[in-house]
């Protein structure tokens, strides 16, 4: 059994249904969407954040290599549109093993702003 297999059975088994847009379609995959804590410095969009910062506005996406993310795409998942800020295969011994990615919620403006005004 392939090594990819194993996360395979892993996602189908306890994995969140995603929507990836791609080339103006949906791929419906399985991937784990977790928020993103991380205690050392770290850089997202070239903007450093500070040792034991938590920015919650991140998540960290560990999906399947047959359904590969590029950055500035967009995921669906549990009704929130997230956008790609990076991603990248992980492969081991000439197998692609994963896709991991960090998404950022997807700001969506209102068409016509005069709306908010009371």
């Amino acid at each position: 059994m392939r090594m990819a297999d194993y996360l395979e059975r892993a996602l189908e088994s306890y994995g969140n249904t995603v929507s990836i847009r791609r080339n103006g379609r949906a791929e419906v995959a399985k991937a784990f969407v977790q928020p993103l804590r991380r205690r050392h410095r770290l850089y997202i969009n070239d903007r450093y954040i500070p040792a034991g910062y938590f920015d919650n506005r991140y998540l960290l996406y560990i999906g399947s290599p047959e359904h590969p993310l590029d950055d500035g795409m967009r995921v669906t998942c549990k009704g929130t549109v997230y956008t790609v800020v990076t991603a990248e295969v992980f492969a081991a011994h000439d197998e692609d093993i994963y896709v991991w990615a960090i998404l950022m919620p997807t700001v969506q403006g209102k068409e016509d702003y005069y709306d908010d005004v009371c």
